[in-house]
């Protein structure tokens, strides 16, 4: 009997390419980097401090990557320019940037301080333009197309109590990926959100403490419940926003673009 010819594997889609991770300490961002590097790309991973990222590092090295680390506050304007022009630098440009770094807040608006609206303003949407902004430039210089994927939320389209800061900025992160994807369309660049609902990552284990502090409810039944509200009633691993991050990034999405991806296992919904 003759022996079949081997299905030649199809090689990795990101061979070549440069990509720069916002917030790729932990969770979502450490995910897409690794998944990055699977699939061939280069990959600067960002945090606020440089030795948070000693773990993620290690991973990408295992995976056979080559980690470039970043540092900066995205909190300050000089700091986010620092760093993009590092990352840039040590890849020799710029094809892909996931803008993933986030943090939130609750609470109602009449007790909700000023300098928290703030940080999570500046944190959320004022640095992910300011990320965009200095990056751009070289991908377009390149002529060779690229990709924004912008970690929104499915609170963008949400009415919830108590979350007002939290969701306009995500609302305003949808609205700034539309209005960049038909800015730089012409460049063959492409801009896309993805929104995810509550995501099995470390953010949301501290979330839930808090709210079981504030509210005295167990916070196993607190994290389970609020986890799983959703149609699915399911909880979803970070993977999977990953996965559709790394995708729009990718040839497959060559022609999505302007588009808000809900990876909620329909939240957005319910």
């Amino acid at each position: 009997m003759a022996e079949q010819a081997e299905t030649p594997s199809n090689p990795p889609s990101l061979t070549g390419k440069r990509a720069l991770v916002t917030g790729a300490a932990r969770g979502i961002g450490a995910r897409t980097a690794g998944m990055l590097v699977r699939e061939g790309a280069r990959v600067a991973v960002h945090a606020r401090q440089r030795d948070q990222l000693d773990d993620v590092a290690e991973r990408l090295h295992a995976l056979g990557g080559e980690a470039i680390c970043v540092s900066g506050d995205l909190t300050q304007a000089k700091s986010i320019a620092k760093f993009c022009a590092q990352a840039i630098d040590e890849l020799g440009g710029i094809d892909i940037v996931i803008n993933n770094a986030g943090v939130a807040a609750h609470g109602p608006v009449v007790d909700l301080e000023e300098e928290e609206w703030n940080q999570v303003m500046d944190v959320n949407l004022k640095a992910p333009y300011l990320v965009t902004q200095h990056t751009l430039p070289t991908m377009i210089d390149q002529g060779t197309g690229g990709a924004f994927v912008f970690n929104a939320s499915s609170s963008a389209r949400m009415a919830q109590a108590e979350r007002s800061v939290y969701n306009a900025t995500k609302a305003g992160l949808v609205g700034f990926t539309r209005c960049l994807a038909d800015e730089v369309g012409p460049h063959g660049i492409t801009a896309n959100a993805v929104c995810a609902g509550w995501i099995a990552t470390e953010m949301a284990v501290e979330l839930h403490e808090q709210m079981a502090e504030e509210t005295g409810v167990p916070f196993g039944q607190l994290y389970d419940e609020g986890m799983r509200v959703n149609a699915m009633k399911a909880i979803i691993p970070p993977e999977d926003v990953a996965d559709m991050m790394v995708f729009l990034a990718g040839p497959g999405a060559r022609h999505v673009t302007a588009q808000s991806i809900y990876v909620c296992a329909g939240r957005s919904i319910t």
